[in-house]
């Protein structure tokens, strides 16, 4: 089932499923026709034996929607629950911290979009924070007691609480290209102080003081 946004920008995807996952993991979609190379969506939701990723129209998924979808995974290494966390999420990708506090809970949440039309869409809880540019998360995360901090969203996101709250324990669910989503196409490396990583098969989430946010795989 494929339910669209009003102004069709955004749209939430689901399928049956009968499998597990859990918060931090993601899957790949592709149909019979295409894309040629699978896409990945983190899990959004998962009950019931439904599984739903929230997209952002407009990518060349979008034209394969309609048709019979092949999903692939779950992929990537679980999240584990992180005591007292300030939840950070911008645009879509709000669909794993979604997830992550469907099954665990959490202290804070500040939710970061472009604009009102992805809050209208999504489920979002009470007791939390929603910001609409130019006001972003890192804003008001400054302004939380609480120094555990998991985020998911645009880079410059992530940069800008490594920046600003150098005292805080991060955790980001990194976003970034991948083909394979087994480490094999070497896609989504990120630098770390071990060395090279992947975020398929090594994260999708790091501790960000381990990470170089500003290396490029080249």
């Amino acid at each position: 089932m494929l339910k669209v946004s009003e102004k069709g920008s955004y749209a939430l995807l689901e399928l049956p499923y009968d499998g597990k996952a859990m918060p931090g993991q993601f899957f790949t979609i592709k149909t019979k026709t295409g894309p040629y190379i699978p896409r990945p969506f983190s899990v959004y939701d998962l009950k019931g034996g439904n599984l739903k990723f929230l997209i952002k129209t407009g990518g060349e998924i979008q034209q394969f929607l309609d048709e019979d979808i092949i999903i692939d995974g779950p992929f990537g290494n679980p999240i584990s629950k992180i005591d007292d966390v300030l939840l950070l999420a911008g645009g879509v990708g709000y669909a794993p911290i979604h997830f992550y506090a469907l099954v665990y809970g959490f202290k804070e949440m500040i939710i970061g979009m472009p604009d009102d039309e992805l809050f209208d869409f999504v489920d979002i809880p009470d007791h939390c924070v929603c910001v609409v540019n130019p006001t972003t998360p890192v804003d008001l995360a400054k302004l939380s007691p609480l120094k555990n901090i998991l985020v998911c969203g645009p880079h410059e996101m992530i940069m800008g609480l490594k920046r600003d709250l150098p005292e805080s324990t991060l955790y980001a669910i990194m976003e970034e290209k991948m083909a394979c989503a087994r480490g094999m196409c070497e896609g989504c490396a990120v630098m770390t102080k071990d060395g090279v990583k992947f975020v398929c098969k090594d994260g999708p989430t790091f501790k960000v003081s381990e990470v170089d946010l500003e290396w490029t795989y080249r």
